[in-house]
């Protein structure tokens, strides 16, 4: 995993896109965590919360990835466009800063 060091060392995007991505993997850590059992396999919100936790976490990863392989703005954008979990309001919050 890269420290927040090395990131910090590279575009400073990398690292306010890992806060973003963890920022919103917390609520829902939070909120499986919290979750009332028993939890029945069906449990469709539950399965939810569960899917959407493993792609941020799949994400993180792929972030760790592109920021190890690439520090131009271009690689920045390109994740930025790229991530299912950087939503069209934070993607053009982000975009306009490399501007």
């Amino acid at each position: 995993m890269i420290s927040h060091v090395e990131l910090d060392s590279r575009h400073p995007l990398w690292d306010r896109l890992k806060r973003h991505l963890e920022s919103k993997r917390r609520p829902i850590q939070e909120e499986i965590r919290r979750y009332p059992p028993p939890i029945p396999a069906c449990d469709a919100h539950f399965n939810h919360l569960l899917e959407q936790r493993s792609l941020l976490s799949r994400e993180l990863v792929r972030l760790e990835a592109a920021c190890r392989e690439g520090d131009s703005e271009a690689a920045v954008a390109a994740f930025i466009r790229s991530s299912p979990c950087v939503d069209e309001s934070a993607a053009h919050v982000l975009l306009g800063e490399i501007s």
